[in-house]
């Protein structure tokens, strides 16, 4: 039984309205997928469930392939169709430890717990902790406070346009995010390997005027089926 094999890329969602933001690396990567669909077609009108169960993947660390793999079979797959497009529903609740380095300093996750929907994380300058962080709503957010403001003149994150996903769709609990293929894939006989690469070295993003202000950075993602 072949299972799903899973790597990841990670690209920003973010408008830099401020000098002073950049992204860094973060060394630790948790993602909840709630479920996966491969997809007929671009908006996913048509689609199959791969799995729908809930696991936590650290998509940082050095046998995330491995982890995630074992997140479902692809044996079910119904022969004779051709997908284009997969379709992720992930928990908008991250687990992240990382820093972003300024010409003047460093941000690092500081174990808070204020980051939220309306609210981006009030982080720290020291050694880099473990942080529960929220993938916030499209919004424009304060640079010195991180809080969502709506007047244009902070930070602004926008989901709508989202440079390797197809789609991106933000709200209650969870973000699905649309996927196209590498090439389409018309299931055969034998189980397929989904693979997807991944790799963690701008998955934070931080603004530094008064305080230092994170953020998550959206994963980019690209996806082959043997």
């Amino acid at each position: 039984m072949k299972k799903i094999f899973i790597t990841l890329v990670l690209f920003s969602f973010l408008i830099f309205n401020n000098a002073y933001s950049a992204t860094g690396e973060a060394t630790k990567y948790e993602v909840t997928m709630q479920k996966v669909e491969l997809c007929e077609d671009s908006a996913c009108a048509t689609s199959y469930t791969i799995g729908d169960s809930s696991m936590v993947a650290d998509i940082a660390s050095a046998d995330a392939g491995a982890t995630v793999g074992s997140y479902a079979s692809t044996s079910g797959i119904p022969a004779g169709k051709t997908y284009s497009h997969l379709r992720v529903t992930l928990s908008r609740t991250f687990t992240i430890t990382g820093t972003v380095v300024f010409g003047g300093g460093t941000c690092a996750t500081d174990g808070g717990t204020d980051h939220a929907a309306t609210q981006l994380l009030d982080a720290g300058t020291g050694t880099a902790a473990s942080t529960s962080m929220y993938l916030s709503n499209a919004d424009t957010y304060g640079s010195d406070d991180g809080t969502g403001e709506d007047d244009g003149t902070g930070i602004t994150l926008n989901y709508s346009s989202p440079t390797y996903a197809s789609s991106m769709t933000v709200s209650g609990s969870t973000a699905v995010l649309i996927y196209e293929l590498t090439s389409s894939y018309t299931k055969g006989l034998k189980a397929p390997l989904i693979d997807i690469s991944f790799n963690t070295e701008n998955a934070l993003g931080a603004a530094e005027v008064t305080n230092c202000i994170m953020w998550v950075e959206e994963p980019y993602v690209a996806i082959t089926i043997n």
